[in-house]
């Protein structure tokens, strides 16, 4: 199993809109298993189970780990084929046909974002809200770029518990941001903005 996988696929992304996909990735990801077991701890039927495996079985995202035989019945287990999957940039910014979808869902988490500024004590007029909600939006899209710069630099597996793992990936991203001049102007506006 791979440590990551960047979907630069929109078709694939796509897949990780379905609750069903998120919850079997997410179990596959920890220890594999059968179509059997998954419908067990999702409570979902078996036959859309093997559906969803089926479809993240093309697109990639599982494999089939081993056959087991008992009698006459064969058992597949499977597996996912990364612990972490990332979707990349450049489809969170609809820059490839067919993303335009997953560009419009960053656009609302950003907006929504903007909106639970005041839970943070920035309360910010209406008529800037647009404003801020464009540069949060540049803010995520360099730091995506960023992230997917440094996990793609990886050589060689990750053999470290998670919190260090996010931990070391989170300090090589701000540091390859904290180099960004872009990045830099862009954190003083939006800290110019929200002073107000």
């Amino acid at each position: 199993m791979k440590g990551f996988m960047i979907v630069k696929d929109p078709d694939v992304a796509k897949l990780f809109a379905d609750s069903s996909r998120r919850g079997i990735l997410h179990n596959l990801r920890h220890r594999e298993m059968t179509a059997c077991q998954l419908a067990k701890t999702l409570e979902k039927n078996v036959s859309s189970i093997s559906y969803h495996l089926n479809a993240l079985e093309k697109a990639g995202l599982v494999e089939q780990s081993r056959t087991s035989v008992k009698g006459n019945l064969v058992e597949r287990f499977y597996r996912a084929t990364a612990e972490k999957f990332i979707i990349s940039y450049t489809l969170s910014e609809g820059l490839v046909p067919g993303s335009e979808d997953i560009a419009k869902w960053s656009r609302e988490v950003c907006n929504s974002a903007v909106q639970i500024l005041g839970v943070f004590g920035y309360d910010l007029p209406k008529e800037r809200e647009g404003e801020i909600s464009g540069l949060i939006e540049r803010y995520s899209s360099l730091e995506k770029i960023a992230f997917e710069e440094v996990i793609s630099e990886q050589k060689l597996p990750v053999h470290v518990s998670r919190p260090a793992l996010r931990l070391l990936l989170s300090l090589l991203t701000n540091i390859r941001l904290h180099q960004d001049s872009e990045f830099v102007e862009l954190l003083n506006e939006i800290s110019t903005q929200l002073k107000g």
